[in-house]
């Protein structure tokens, strides 16, 4: 009986597996296609726009979490039945994509459709993961996760981009069906915990556990929520992690209009070239992980913080570099390395704070607040060009990054952990 519990490979490879599924969509809606668009000569503020309509699903976490926190079918564990039934989900929208038109408005509603199964499985794996991982783990893990989660992203961009420009629409969504097609055997063949049930007809009951954490009401829910999220370090984190990502989601809606309407670039120079950093970002987080683990989290965050303030600054500073595509790719490069150590050390931190018995939904409201900046950012898009040259965009950005550096001065996991215990003492079961 192979389980996540029991396997730390079956954890790193099956997370990581399971957060490219989710990365797909990522790639397709928010790089491939925005590209595409603005190839074809959609304003910036559509470009954006489409951005931010198709990220939106991504706050749906905000009922999600607190939803798999009451429900669900626990002889095959706590999140197992909900990461099948969202990768299901993806697997439809991917083949209406394959059948239906191919217009601006479509596209829309079935990049929403996607990314809302795709935010719903996000939720599913990361109380998982939060349920299996043992604390000295968790860094490792989110390497391999959010490695996993960046080769989706750039497998999915440079051949999205790749297959919209030479065959279209339905092209893609055949990639996205298959791709997913494999990766729904993770969830398929491996349990959460012995004792659980691999099909709803199999062997296995639900395990005490499971039954111990699951929530039975809502009040108590809602009230252990209320209580955690305005403790003080909860508040400041969640504010960083904001700022962080109004400036991602800005910058990223950035690149497919200025490379291809102000510098005259191919469509597919920045999905590719995003392809590959992600991909080299990946490899090196999964390094970076283990000195995150030596430095700690809360220092590393510090210093990944400042170094994109320094990078986005510089590149602000240095906008009549921007026609030699080798400056535009060692941005592209910078800003992906430095974001896999924000998100390796951010989603650690996060994952520490969260009180067990209502982590989903605790996690979910965190990156619900973060993927509700990703796309609030991208909706900055066309105001802020309006505005302002690209350059002063990405010098305003780094701005904003050095106030970021300045909050992290004043977080204290110590003072959180210790707020955890007066709040819940230390009977509150543990995610061993």
């Amino acid at each position: 009986m192979l389980t996540f519990a029991d396997s730390r490979w079956i954890r790193f490879g099956g997370f990581a597996l399971m957060y490219a599924a989710q990365g797909l969509p990522y790639g397709v809606f928010m790089i491939a296609v925005p590209t595409w668009l603005a190839s074809r000569g959609h304003s910036s503020a559509e470009v954006g726009g489409f951005i931010a309509t198709v990220s939106l699903p991504w706050t749906l976490k905000l009922i999600s979490g607190p939803i798999m926190d009451r429900f669900s079918f626990l002889p095959m564990g706590r999140r197992r039945p909900w990461v099948l039934a969202a990768q299901t989900g993806i697997l439809v929208g991917a083949l209406l994509l394959v059948v239906t038109p191919a217009d601006y408005f479509w596209l829309l509603a079935a990049g929403f459709f996607i990314n809302a199964c795709a935010a719903v499985q996000d939720v599913a794996v990361d109380g998982m993961a939060i349920d299996v991982l043992p604390d000295d783990e968790r860094a490792r893990a989110n390497a391999f996760m959010f490695g996993g989660q960046s080769v989706g992203i750039s497998g999915s961009s440079a051949g999205g981009a790749f297959l919209l420009a030479e065959f279209g629409v339905a092209a893609a969504g055949i990639g996205m069906l298959l791709s997913v097609g494999i990766i729904i055997l993770v969830p398929l063949l491996f349990r959460e915990r012995r004792g659980e049930r691999l099909l709803p007809w199999s062997d296995g009951q639900a395990l005490a556990r499971s039954e111990a954490l699951q929530q039975t009401e809502w009040a108590p829910i809602i009230v252990d929520l209320g209580r955690t999220l305005i403790l003080p370090m909860s508040l400041l984190l969640l504010v960083i992690k904001f700022g962080d990502r109004v400036v991602v989601g800005l910058v990223s809606a950035s690149f497919p209009v200025l490379t291809t309407q102000d510098l005259g670039l191919d469509q597919t120079f920045f999905p590719e070239w995003s392809a590959i950093a992600g991909i080299c970002a990946a490899i090196f987080g999964v390094f970076a992980a283990v000195l995150i683990d030596r430095v700690g989290a809360v220092r590393s965050l510090t210093i990944g913080l400042f170094a994109k303030a320094l990078v986005l600054g510089g590149a602000g500073l240095g906008v009549a570099m921007w026609s030699d595509p080798r400056v535009l790719i060692s941005i592209i490069f910078l800003i992906g390395f430095i974001g896999q150590v924000l998100t390796i050390a951010t989603i650690a931190l996060f994952m520490m704070i969260c009180a067990p018995k209502i982590a989903a939904s605790q996690f979910a409201i965190y990156m619900a607040m973060s993927n509700l900046a990703l796309s609030g950012g991208a909706a900055l898009l066309g105001p802020v060009t309006a505005a302002f040259s690209f350059g002063e965009l990405f010098m305003i950005a780094g701005a904003v990054e050095v106030l970021m550096v300045g909050l992290m001065l004043f977080f204290s996991l110590e003072r959180h952990q210790s707020d955890l215990t007066r709040l819940f003492g230390k009977a509150d079961p543990t995610p061993a």
